[in-house]
């Protein structure tokens, strides 16, 4: 499960944050990847609203066939606006700097991303063919 690090974004939160913030023990976000009986793809957060700082995301692919990612990135627009090439039915992540997560996570497997954000909109999806456009997108907010 490659996991994408992004060092010069995480840098520059790190710059962003209070020294106590980025110290602080890290806020934990449970993330629930998956798929329904009737072939819906699913995404959960839980919380999907944090505070500033370091967050664990605590990843789960629930799905007993599908592979999955989380991915993140900082997004102020629509969850549904991210750059998309219809004819390869993804999302173009070479245009979205700061992309962070972990891609083709397989059937039943688990993975925890711990990232220090600084506050603002981001949307977390998966960018397995098709499953952005299907649903599988979510509003995550930072708050200060």
């Amino acid at each position: 499960m490659p996991i994408r690090p992004c060092r010069r974004a995480l840098a520059l939160l790190f710059l962003t944050l209070p020294a106590a913030a980025a110290a602080a023990a890290p806020t934990s976000v449970a993330v629930s990847l998956g798929d329904t009986p009737q072939g819906k793809d699913v995404l959960a957060l839980n919380p999907d609203r944090v505070k500033a700082g370091a967050i664990e995301f605590h990843v789960k692919n629930t799905s007993k066939s599908l592979t999955h990612e989380f991915l993140i990135v900082r997004w102020p627009g629509a969850i549904t606006s991210l750059p998309y090439d219809a004819k390869n039915n993804e999302v173009q992540e070479e245009r979205l700097p700061g992309l962070e997560g972990v891609e083709d996570m397989p059937p039943g497997s688990a993975a925890t991303v711990r990232l220090v954000l600084g506050p603002g909109k981001y949307v977390v999806f998966c960018n397995q063919l098709g499953h952005y456009k299907a649903g599988m997108e979510r509003r995550f907010t930072v708050t200060r």
